[in-house]
């Protein structure tokens, strides 16, 4: 694999004897270079686990707006209420106050009489007291900002803490990575297939090679991540337009050679 990625990288025009290469080897590929994408993550995790802004901002704003509830608080630890509710953030996490059908398609919170209980769909991870959630007491109708930063913090917190909240972070980067990098690599092969006809070989054979020349794709993104300049990938699509017409063009001199 890494004599593939350095030759596609720093010889575009040598990808054509790769197209040789078995389906098994061409998706091993496919499966080991988003892994590369995942390096700025676990390095950002390393130094530092905290929730990201973003994350934070939206489930704050979600406790302000759809987590208020009437005749709902935690008394000295206790927790009562009268009506269940539930709110969610991002399609990743959804709180309920109250005995609740749990969704299967996110991480679940419910605040229960005497604790927070975390569950991975309906299975129980682990349940923690109010206590320990520095969360003794809490009026879910207060819009008192204090009061509205305390459960946010205590949530915050308490999330940053779940081990498969993490996995789930790094596995979903990769599965993007996965998807784009693949997405890529059929969009290059059509558009050759479409726009460069002077040379004469069949789709799965231009995947293939679009599969390699996508691993500039890869490493722009990696070193774009690295220095948290993700806004400009811009760059990263017109280096693989420009691999795919260096090795194309040196396609048409072999032919003229060959001639």
């Amino acid at each position: 694999m890494f004599k593939r990625l350095t030759t596609s990288i720093s010889r575009p025009s040598k990808t054509v004897f790769f197209m040789k290469d078995s389906w098994k080897r061409v998706i091993l590929y496919i499966l080991l270079l988003p892994l590369f994408l995942l390096i700025p993550l676990l390095l950002t995790r390393l130094v530092d686990h905290s929730m990201s802004i973003d994350r934070y901002d939206a489930m704050t704003e979600i406790i302000e707006e759809d987590f208020r509830i009437e005749n709902a608080s935690i008394v000295d630890g206790v927790l009562s209420y009268e009506t269940p509710i539930n709110a969610s953030v991002l399609g990743l996490f959804t709180f309920y106050i109250g005995d609740q059908d749990l969704s299967n398609r996110t991480f679940n919170f419910v605040f229960e009489e005497n604790g927070l209980t975390f569950y991975v769909a309906r299975y129980q991870i682990e349940k923690v007291s109010y206590a320990d959630l520095n969360l003794l007491n809490h009026d879910f109708s207060s819009t008192d900002p204090e009061a509205l930063r305390t459960l946010g913090l205590a949530l915050k917190l308490y999330i940053e803490e779940q081990s498969y909240i993490a996995f789930a972070d790094i596995s979903a980067q990769y599965i993007y990575g996965l998807m784009d990098y693949v997405f890529i690599a059929l969009l290059m092969a059509f558009v050759m297939l479409l726009f460069i006809n002077h040379v004469q070989f069949p789709f799965k054979l231009r995947f293939k090679l679009s599969v390699y020349l996508s691993s500039i794709w890869v490493v722009s993104e990696f070193i774009l991540a690295l220095f948290h300049l993700e806004q400009l990938e811009i760059i990263s699509m017109l280096l693989v337009y420009v691999y795919h017409i260096l090795a194309y063009r040196s396609f048409k001199v072999i032919t003229r050679v060959v001639n």
